[in-house]
């Protein structure tokens, strides 16, 4: 394998990869290139080497139409393994937008739930149900606690609301 050179990866995967297509009948070159106009990654502002780590990343991720057919056919994902991309994907985009405000910002979640951004890591915490807005107790959003509040989650990325 090519371990230590991007550029002999990205070769042998697309020599691998011939002219399959995407179910949108995009080649997997089309679809990086749409990728780096979409987030703005561009060889001359990232670098040449890291520029071609994220092509060969990219290129190892994709799944032609075949691919996605096969999965298809195999059956959906069960509610177990789209907890473990959602709640993934929550806190990325939940610790993108804490990052972003100055110290001591909080998320109102709901009204019980609040979540920070401590310097390395989102805190999560219930809230004392007695008005006061003091912190109950600290948690990890583990399934659980996504069941129970995804809704609440799902609706403060479409509306974030802050408080301190």
């Amino acid at each position: 394998m090519c371990y230590n050179d991007p550029e002999k990866g990205i070769a042998l995967l697309l020599e691998v990869m011939g002219d399959l297509k995407s179910v949108h009948g995009h080649t997997a070159l089309d679809d990086f290139e749409h990728f780096c106009a979409y987030s703005g990654l561009s060889e001359k502002e990232a670098g040449r080497l890291p520029f071609l780590w994220a092509k060969y990343g990219y290129l190892s991720a994709w799944r032609s139409a075949e691919d996605s057919q096969r999965d298809l056919a195999v059956g959906s994902p069960s509610q177990h393994d789209q907890e473990a991309v959602e709640v993934p994907a929550f806190r990325i985009q939940l610790g993108m937008l804490l990052r972003d405000q100055p110290p001591g910002v909080t998320a109102e979640l709901d009204d019980l739930c609040v979540a920070w951004w401590n310097g390395n890591d989102i805190v999560f915490a219930h809230l004392r149900d007695d008005d006061t807005r003091r912190v109950e107790e600290e948690f990890d959003l583990d399934d659980c606690e996504w069941r129970e509040r995804r809704e609440a989650f799902e609706a403060w990325l479409k509306d974030p609301k802050y408080g301190s």
